[in-house]
């Protein structure tokens, strides 16, 4: 397994993370653990979850599973706030309310005395930034967080976070976590750049588009079951006939390399510049299997071309990034960022 810096952080991380959002419920526990204790044994060392999962119950049975497996000090635990966790008033967001009080929870559920990577999972335009990173910082100093950093935040607002920590002398953001695969490259035009140049660790989610590039989902053939069993196609931004029509082209890349389609767009994404570790969402030991597989891929540049040819760099022919990036500023997430659309200006003192 290869371990590489988590932007400009000393912390190393595999360049495959887990991903606990899906199957990982108490009810579901004796194979949850299974999964864990085969991906901290093949060498991976970053497990990615969020309070919001299931509503805590990702969280509580990571926590259970590395408890129990005795594997805790093996990985490098992270966990997101900021999603709707109540109807409370302040049961979301990046308050300093919301924060300390999610911190104490995850804590709590997670089985452990800190947090390896605090994420902001959303972004909350209502809370000033120095209100969002004065709490994180305070935690980092407390020793219940190590490092922090962001989910599905457009550039200028991690760099606002940056000038802001660099200007308090607080912890500042090692990592964003983008939605970045062969079908939505988006990310290539601003955000990766931008990270790559301050020192912000990309650990993308949706490698394989959501099981779009599964290679189960196929143009002009029926669509099996799964999360697009019941979506019509270009129904939505992301189940698309240009989608479909590229999986199409990419099948064969993949069939003369041997590999699966998901393979070979795994290991496409944690060879791209600038990210550090891919998220896959491991529900099955068989995906689990086939991501520590991908790992040991290493694309041609004439494969890398291929792909170029495909969707051109900065392309897309899925809407990921925008539907999980910019939505939420337009106050397209109500549940979890109710009267968002009003920025708090930065205040520049």
């Amino acid at each position: 397994m290869e371990y590489r810096q988590l932007g400009g952080s000393g912390l190393r991380v595999s360049k495959l993370c887990l991903g606990t959002m899906i199957g990982f419920t108490e009810e579901n526990f004796k194979e949850a653990a299974r999964i864990i204790d085969e991906a901290v044994d093949s060498g991976i060392n970053f497990v990615d979850t969020a309070d919001c999962y299931g509503d805590g119950e990702s969280e509580r049975t990571v926590g259970r599973a590395l408890a129990e497996g005795g594997k805790r000090h093996k990985v490098v635990l992270a966990t997101k706030f900021g999603w709707y966790m109540g109807e409370g008033a302040n049961d979301y967001g990046a308050s300093r309310e919301h924060i300390i009080r999610a911190c104490e929870e995850s804590l709590r559920r997670l089985r452990t005395d800190y947090i390896d990577l605090y994420i902001v999972h959303v972004v909350d335009p209502n809370t000033p930034m120095e209100e969002t990173l004065y709490a994180l910082d305070t935690l980092v100093r407390q020793g219940k967080v190590r490092y922090i950093g962001t989910s599905k935040h457009p550039s200028f607002m991690i760099l606002e976070g940056i000038f802001v920590s660099e200007r308090y002398g607080w912890a500042r953001f090692v990592s964003e976590q983008p939605p970045y695969n062969i079908l939505d490259r988006t990310a290539e035009n601003e955000l990766i750049p931008m990270c790559m140049r301050y020192g912000v660790g990309i650990t993308p989610y949706y490698p394989i588009a959501s099981g779009l590039l599964s290679g189960k989902y196929r143009l002009g053939r029926e669509v099996p079951e799964g999360r697009f069993s019941k979506a019509k196609l270009d129904g939505s931004k992301i189940f698309t006939t240009k989608a479909l029509e590229a999986v199409e082209k990419l099948v064969p890349l993949a069939e003369e390399r041997g590999v699966t389609l998901a393979e070979f767009s795994l290991a496409w994404v944690m060879q791209q510049p600038g990210v550090t570790s891919a998220i896959l969402g491991a529900r099955k030991l068989e995906y689990l299997r086939s991501g520590l597989r991908a790992c040991e891929i290493e694309l041609t540049e004439e494969e890398l071309e291929a792909v170029d040819e495909i969707v051109p760099p900065g392309r897309f022919v899925s809407n990921f990034y925008e539907s999980n990036v910019y939505r939420p500023l337009r106050g397209g997430y109500s549940r979890g960022l109710r009267g968002a659309g009003a920025f708090i200006p930065y205040n520049r003192g």
